[in-house]
This record gives structure tokens, C-alpha cells and sequence, in this order.
């Protein structure tokens, strides 16, 4: 709402772009998947495309908005992976601009689960039909509670005989009680903090946590 332009970071195959420009919001997706970026280009054919690490990009332009959707921050391992890409998303942020991020909480398995390093048993999640087979997809996870990292692994087992495969998804995700800081430090503030798409007010109990945060300068 009362936005022109986005920046979308990790705009992937387009799934939130193309929504976005069918709006008529002036919208540039930004990705390092080149692969990813093919997808897009046929998804949503009025977003402008950038090939980039969303950790070190310079557009030369300021947006009304910049959105890191759907996990989008816990993509990067390291902390100062995850300083540079606010910095440079606050880097293009008009004054008065927002910017909103979201992944899922990790509040109460970080402060209550046992087994630092552990290991859970893999789990049917869906079965999907692609190349002329149905696959069944398990998921399991390994955990490490000092590093706050997942790391999901996800296993397609096709019901004709071929062999499996497998895929690692790497994360670093957020905690609340970081965020203020973690913002201040890259020349943002907090504006406020969901924990559902209806604007619920976030706590330990909540599914997502969605951020919104806004450059410092422009709430002095």
C-alpha cells in the first residue's frame, strides 16, 4: 500500500513479483540463481531482473519498499552475510521506505528443545508426479542450536525404481529478541513485528516472524 517501487531480494522463479506488477507497482527481482532467473523471466515478464548476491549489489536507485519473502534472510549462514544484505537493502531504501522480511519463528524449539546437534527422522511431507513417475518426498533436519542453523534435507524417492535424490537446504534463521540491534547496526529501526499474515502482534506462540523496519534517518 502507498508504494511505487519494489525491490524483491531473492526473487527466485518470480512467485511474488509477478504478483506485485500485476498491481502496477514498478517492481525489480534480484537473484544469484541464474537458473532461478530464467524461470522468472517467463513468470513475471514486466519485473526487471538483476543477477546479484543480494550481500553486495549496488542499483544506483532508492525504492518505496524492498522485500526479502518466504525465508529469503535465512539463506545466509553467516552473521556478517546477513549485515552486509541489510546494509545494502537500507542502502536502497528511499527515506520514509520500508523494508519486510519474513521466515518462520524459531522461538520455542530454540528455548525448549533438547539435543544441541541433533538429528530428527525423516518424514513423508507429500508425493509429486514429474517425469512420468510419482515421488514420494520425505524431509528431515539437522539441528545445531549454538550456530542457529538447520539444515533441511529433503529426499525424492520415485516409485519406478530409479535411484533417489537428495537436496540440502542450508539456514540461519532469526530470533526476535535479535532484531532491534541487528537493524540498528545496519542503520534501521524496527517498526513493528507480526507473527501472521493478519497482523497479529508476534509472540512465542506465533507460526511466521514478519519485520518491518525503516532507515533511522528517517524516523530522527
Amino acid at each position: 500500500a502507498a508504494a511505487e517501487s519494489v525491490l524483491e531480494l531473492g526473487v527466485g522463479a518470480g512467485r511474488v513479483a509477478q504478483a506485485l506488477a500485476a498491481d502496477g507497482l514498478e517492481v525489480v527481482g534480484l537473484d544469484r540463481d541464474g537458473g532461478l532467473l530464467e524461470l522468472a523471466r517467463c513468470n513475471a515478464p514486466g519485473v526487471e531482473l538483476v543477477h546479484a548476491d543480494m550481500r553486495d549489489f549496488d542499483l544506483g536507485r532508492r525504492f518505496d519498499r524492498v522485500l526479502i519473502p518466504y525465508n529469503g534472510l535465512y539463506c545466509l549462514l553467516r552473521p556478517e552475510d546477513l549485515r552486509d544484505c541489510l546494509r545494502c537493502a537500507r542502502a536502497h531504501l528511499k527515506d520514509g521506505g520500508l523494508l519486510v522480511f519474513d521466515g518462520y519463528s524459531a522461538e520455542l524449539f530454540h528455548a525448549e528443545a533438547e539435543g544441541d546437534g541433533s538429528e530428527d527422522a525423516p518424514g513423508l511431507v507429500r508425493t509429486v508426479d514429474a517425469l512420468g513417475t510419482s515421488w514420494d518426498v520425505f524431509e528431515h533436519s539437522r539441528w545445531d542450536r549454538a550456530e542457529q542453523r538447520i539444515d533441511a534435507v529433503y529426499t525424492h524417492v520415485p516409485r519406478d525404481g530409479r535411484p533417489a535424490v537428495s537436496a540440502t537446504i542450508p539456514q540461519r534463521y532469526v530470533l526476535a529478541d535479535e532484531l532491534e540491534a541487528l537493524l540498528a547496526s545496519c542503520g534501521l529501526d524496527l517498526v513493528v513485528l507480526h507473527g501472521s499474515w493478519d497482523q497479529e502482534a508476534f509472540d512465542l506462540d506465533s507460526r511466521l516472524l514478519i519485520a518491518t523496519a525503516t532507515p533511522r534517518t528517517a524516523r530522527a
